[in-house]
């Protein structure tokens, strides 16, 4: 530091000149000092490009240059702490034979009347000669002497209003004066010096401030970040780079960003960034990030636009959360709500279904006879019913087909969930496979609301396809598919659906016949046909008629509140030896109309007429009744050989196997 030359208030510029400038100048002469005004710009070029780590190495390199190239002995850059009362050396060049001054020591202590002057008052410090100090300033003259310096400059350097650094130059070996112009190349270069010192002390603080805010916001789970708007570039904390999936040193953008959110949600995203930053609303969004394999993070990101200091471009900062949980509870929850929802409209649905059975199909609750050919139906459910086979039963109109159905359910391990039927007959083919499959509201003309399908309702349970040969061959198709997969998707929606439901299939066609005519999907066929049953008709089994006739009695006997207890034994004998080509369905449409007309304890069949009410042409039976009726003569002629010499294979000229097989297929 150096003297002011009176201790008080010097000329306009507040510096003093050298005491005697023609002598100064003659011995050292002036044109040196025009030095520094040239390396000024690359002094200044150096600074503008050094990083916070280089800025220190940059102020010492260019001391030394200043030293040398203005032959001068001592050059330092000294930082003044006010409120401790303190001056330090920050930065310092000597030259070679120039003792040098430890940085430990505090210079307003050993020199207090140059920190007085320069700290306190502001002046600048201008010596040539340390002798000419004034004498309030003795002890710093003898400080002075002790250092060596013959002459002195000291330039205060503010920031705001106060001395912030000193900028100090020293001759050791000869006395010097120092020209106006160089105090001035001088003070603007201390005034760069202390710029950058505070332009890297801002950044360090800041970097501080985001250090602690990050270490607060990852204790939080939180990450935080801040996106340029006029430059797209992002600034995150290492809890975002986390979450997003950024390297540590990983330059991130907005385009970058973008790439890394779920394809679904990144146009909604890169909207409301532009949202907020057109309209300067706030940004609250919740979107997916993948993660490694099929993993995926739900985030929720909030924040605000604010300007850029005094640039016109703006920030959008803020906030990003996890709330993969929360996400993970709440479709939990829709889950719940949905399955709610689906259970309760199933529960309507076989209400429903309940309800119109329970008047509609009394036959479930009959037995199903006692004849040999029944007893063999009964052996073939018992194998059955405790698996989930596939289960055909083919039979004619009227033979009971459903009822065999309901056996195989109510002894199967679904017995306690509703069986569901679909009369493939009954249904219009436009409307078959929404009945079937479901449909969502307006998946066609007329669709007013959502309908559940039959196998959604029978998932869990047994589903009966009646009459499945009436099914139209595109159903068929999908029907396959749900047989194979066990998914099906309702009409008008992609999602698909998948159940776990038994199948019983039931016709009065041969379906094999029906596949080789085009009629029915060999493939469908084969799914179907894993386990067959043939219902024989009532002609088969008369032993069962008189138990059906009685049970019919009490049926209707109740429902009527009518009591038989008697039938004559003529009438019963005309009931077994009719052929019933309506089988068990024709038998109870009789005893109804028998109770109905009867008048006493006696089934009276006097008003009932056996001849079918059919037109003409129903005297030609078909081929197949012919070929059974020609089968059971000759068994007859036989007395049921079949094998060997003068059995029926041999009369009729079949191979045993073959009639065996026919013999199956007609219920015989």
């Amino acid at each position: 530091m150096i003297l002011d030359q009176n201790g008080a208030q010097g000329n306009a510029a507040g510096r003093e000149a050298c005491d005697n400038p023609a002598l100064s100048a003659a011995i050292n002469g002036t044109d040196r000092f025009d030095r520094l005004a040239a390396l000024i710009p690359a002094v200044s070029a150096r600074i503008l490009k050094a990083s916070s780590e280089e800025l220190d190495e940059v102020i010492q390199s260019s001391l030394r240059e200043i030293l040398q190239a203005l032959q001068l002995d001592r050059c330092a850059l000294l930082e003044v702490s006010d409120e401790l009362c303190k001056v330090v050396v920050a930065h310092a060049w000597y030259d070679k034979n120039a003792p040098a001054v430890s940085r430990e020591i505090n210079l307003a202590q050993m020199l207090p009347w140059t920190y007085h002057q320069i700290v306190r008052l502001g002046r600048t410090i201008v010596k040539h000669s340390i002798d000419s100090m004034p004498a309030t300033a003795e002890s710093d003259r003898q400080a002075f002497i002790q250092m060596g310096v013959k002459s002195a400059l000291a330039i205060p350097l503010h920031l705001g209003q106060r001395v912030h650094h000193i900028i100090v130059v020293h001759a050791l070996k000869e006395e010097c004066s120092w020209p106006e112009s160089f105090i001035a190349n001088l003070r603007l270069l201390g005034e760069m010096f202390v710029s950058a010192l505070e332009r890297r002390d801002i950044l360090r603080s800041l970097e501080m401030y985001r250090a602690r805010l990050d270490m607060a916001a990852t204790s939080a789970g939180v990450g935080l970040w801040e996106l340029d708007l006029a430059s797209g570039d992002i600034w995150m904390t290492e809890k975002a780079r986390e979450l997003f999936h950024f390297d540590h040193h990983e330059i991130v953008t907005l385009t970058g960003f973008l790439k890394k959110i779920h394809p679904d949600d990144r146009t909604a995203l890169a909207e409301a960034v532009d949202k907020a930053h057109n309209s300067g609303s706030t940004l609250q969004a919740e979107y997916r990030v993948p993660g490694p394999g099929d993993t995926v993070r739900w985030l929720i990101s909030r924040g605000g636009v604010r300007p850029n200091g005094a640039n016109t471009a703006k920030l959008l900062t803020g906030v990003t959360l996890e709330i993969t949980q929360r996400k993970t509870m709440e479709q939990k929850f829709q889950d719940q709500v949905r399955e709610i929802s689906q259970l309760r409209e199933l529960l309507e649905q076989e209400n429903t279904l309940l309800r119109a059975e329970a008047g509609l199909n009394d036959e479930r609750h009959r037995t199903l006879g006692s004849s040999p050919a029944m007893r063999g139906v009964k052996t073939l459910i018992d194998h059955v019913a405790g698996t989930d086979t596939t289960v055909l039963i083919q039979g004619e109109t009227g033979t009971g087909k459903e009822l065999i159905a309901q056996a195989v359910h109510q002894l199967s391990s679904r017995s306690k969930r509703l069986l569901i039927t679909v009369n493939c007959a009954a249904l219009p083919s436009a409307l078959i496979e929404s009945e079937l499959f479901g449909r969502e509201k307006g998946a066609y003309t007329g669709a007013l609301s959502r309908q559940i399908g039959r196998f959604e309702l029978a998932h869990g349970s047994t589903l009966l396809l009646d009459e499945i040969a009436e099914m139209p061959l595109e159903t068929q198709a999908k029907l396959l598919r749900v047989l194979q997969n066990g998914t099906f998707e309702r009409l008008g929606s992609p999602v698909n659906i998948k159940v776990d439901v038994r199948i019983i299939a039931a016709t009065n066609r041969d379906l094999a016949e029906e596949v080789e005519q085009g009629r029915f999907r060999r493939d469908l066929f084969y799914r179907l046909n894993v386990f067959p049953i043939h219902v024989p008709p009532l002609r088969n089994r008369v032993e069962d008629i008189p138990f059906l006739v009685w049970k019919f009695v009490a049926e209707f006997g109740e429902r009527m509140g009518r009591k038989v207890s008697h039938i004559a034994n003529q009438d019963m004998e005309m009931l077994a030896a009719y052929p019933w080509p309506g089988n068990v369905r024709e038998l109870r449409n009789v005893v109804e109309r028998a109770m109905i007309t009867s008048r006493g304890s006696l089934l009276d069949m006097t008003h009932v007429d056996l001849a079918p009410a059919l037109p003409a042409s129903s005297s030609i039976i078909s081929l197949e009744e012919m070929e059974r009726r020609h089968i059971q003569q000759t068994l007859q002629a036989t007395q049921g050989k079949i094998k060997g010499k003068g059995g029926a294979a041999e009369l009729l000229g079949l191979n045993p196997s073959t009639l065996y097989s026919r013999m199956r297929k007609l219920g015989l």
